[in-house]
């Protein structure tokens, strides 16, 4: 567990990884612009509805329920006229905030929280996304996601979240930077699928059955 576990992952990063990294939270304040917006409803609405569904949802659900959610609720639906792919609960907050409740009075999960702050400014140097692949690339061991979630809730995420932030601040770049670098880096070393977060090419849009792009 330490900080140079993931400069040596940063260390292994192609150019593709870096590219990624540095567009990728503009490219989420994007996507849910868009969505937000076709929908009548501003940015920082879009955003938080994005992230108060994101828990255990993939990425192209996550994009797929964000609409949904922002449609029925702008065409004064019931909640209960539409699926979710995450959990009952997370549909409620985004419902909540959707209708116009604080995002930040709902959003209150260290990682969802700063998920959301990252996409709503993505130039903040103070929040940082910290998932289950941070969390293994922090240690050096690949644990099953579940079990690196329950490790970040026991305590761990604020020390993950303080080497991201002191590796930042060494080499002159903004923490999620760091972040997606060493999140792309781990990813493609460890062979994993990348077509979940943090994945947000404009044709995804179309993937997940949007119908359109920003």
């Amino acid at each position: 567990m330490s900080k140079a576990n993931l400069e040596w992952v940063m260390e292994q990063a192609k150019p593709a990884d870096l590219e990624s990294a540095h567009e990728a939270w503009f490219r989420y304040r994007e996507i849910v612009t868009g969505i937000a917006e076709r929908n009548s409803y501003p940015m920082m609405v879009g955003a938080a509805v994005f992230a108060a569904l994101s828990p255990n949802n993939d990425y192209l659900g996550n994009l797929r329920d964000t609409a949904r959610l922002l449609a029925a609720a702008h065409a004064g639906d019931p909640i209960e006229s539409f699926p979710v792919s995450t959990y009952g609960n997370n549909k409620r907050k985004a419902w909540r905030i959707a209708h116009g409740e604080n995002p930040l009075d709902l959003i209150v999960s260290p990682k969802t929280r700063n998920f959301f702050l990252n996409i709503i400014d993505p130039a903040d140097p103070g929040p940082v996304t910290v998932d289950g692949h941070i969390f293994n690339a922090w240690t050096g061991v690949r644990l099953p996601l579940v079990s690196a979630a329950q490790k970040l809730r026991a305590g761990y995420y604020d020390d993950v979240a303080q080497d991201i932030r002191q590796i930042g601040a060494e080499r002159r770049l903004i923490p999620n930077i760091i972040q997606g670098i060493v999140w792309y880096s781990w990813k493609r070393l460890h062979r994993i699928k990348r077509g979940d977060q943090l994945e947000f090419w404009k044709p995804d849009f179309m993937a997940a059955g949007l119908g359109y792009e920003s």
